[in-house]
């Protein structure tokens, strides 16, 4: 199974459509929104046939070691985490970079997180939104308005 190649995709920068954003680009585009978007090709059933198995919760899958190894790699970080949704991995960075339970993050006021992610953070990790809105043309925060929001306590 070549998993460098399942791998190895670009994503849709924030603000463009897919289909906008893969009429433009010459090279290979993967839609991540969702798994509900695709179909494994033969290939990719065929890899997940014959991976081999172990438990993931206690470093015991070589399929999830491997895939974890791969994105440290490419990202130059010492280690990674496998994570099965989105919506997890989303709720352990905000758990990892906030202070416990009453802090707060900045977030654009139409993002992903504040639109649909919002109260998991709130209800599970005690984390709310500050909410500002993002610049027009990119979808960036404004490091203005990120201060003019920044609450030091």
């Amino acid at each position: 199974c070549n998993m460098t190649a399942v791998a190895s995709r670009k994503i849709v920068p924030p603000g463009r459509s897919f289909a906008s954003f893969a009429a433009s680009s010459s090279r290979g585009v993967v839609d991540l929104r969702s798994d509900t978007l695709t179909s494994p090709t033969r290939a990719m059933l065929e890899c997940g046939i014959e991976a081999p198995t172990g438990d993931d919760v206690f470093g015991e899958d070589p399929t999830v070691l491997e895939l974890e190894s791969y994105a440290a790699n490419l990202f130059g970080k010492e280690k990674a985490l496998f994570v099965p949704t989105g919506t997890m991995g989303n709720l352990i960075s905000i758990l990892a970079h906030c202070h416990g339970r009453a802090s707060e993050i900045i977030v654009g006021s139409s993002s992903h997180i504040c639109m649909y992610e919002g109260g998991g953070a709130a209800n599970l990790g005690g984390v709310h939104t500050r909410q500002i809105p993002e610049n027009e043309v990119d979808a960036t925060l404004s490091l203005d308005a990120v201060r003019d929001v920044y609450r030091q306590d």
